[in-house]
């Protein structure tokens, strides 16, 4: 993924700082990450809620900076997208504002239990983002290198056969197909 990220041009990741930027806004200042006179929060806010809210930001923003064409893959990447940065609110959020856990746990049971698991639904917000920037690294290669015509209807076997017939490598299948 390090080397795909390597050759992205200047300008996504140019293209990224901003959406970043707009993504750290979306989740700091309603859980007030971001101290401003609209919202307030009674729990003091954490170190590793300013380490969460860095990476998913940045995350996010690589995300919608990569530009792949309108399909099926990224419309989910996409809902992914979206879905990683509410789960970094939540992990960056005040315990005790959720309504949702002080509805099931009450407030002492949002500060024993909830601020607790906060780090963890962070790592999980990260790991969405990441499973969904490598995919969108992934459908970014393939529209910048596409398989030739001639070739997508030949099946893999095939493909296979003829391949090491010529002394290429061949690979098992499906990997095959990953790293186009």
């Amino acid at each position: 993924m390090i080397e795909a990220l390597s050759a992205l041009p200047t300008t996504t990741w140019l293209r990224a700082v901003p959406y970043a930027l707009i993504a750290a806004l979306l989740i700091a200042v309603p859980s007030d990450v971001i101290d401003t006179p609209l919202f307030g929060r009674p729990v003091e806010v954490q170190a590793i809620n300013y380490v969460i809210l860095a990476i998913t930001s940045g995350l996010t923003g690589l995300i919608f900076a990569i530009r792949v064409q309108q399909s099926a893959a990224s419309e989910t990447q996409g809902s992914r997208t979206v879905w990683g940065g509410f789960v970094s609110f939540l992990a960056v959020g005040c315990p005790v504002c959720n309504q949702l856990v002080v509805a099931v746990v009450g407030t002492s049971g949002a500060l024993a239990w909830w601020a607790p698991v906060q780090p963890l639904v962070g790592l999980a917000a990260i790991g969405l983002l990441l499973w969904t920037l490598r995919y969108r690294l992934q459908t970014y290669q393939a529209e910048a290198c596409p398989v030739p015509v001639e070739c997508r209807s030949v099946p893999v076997d095939q493909w296979a056969e003829e391949r090491s017939a010529i002394g290429g490598e061949v690979g098992g299948g499906e990997a095959d197909v990953d790293q186009m």
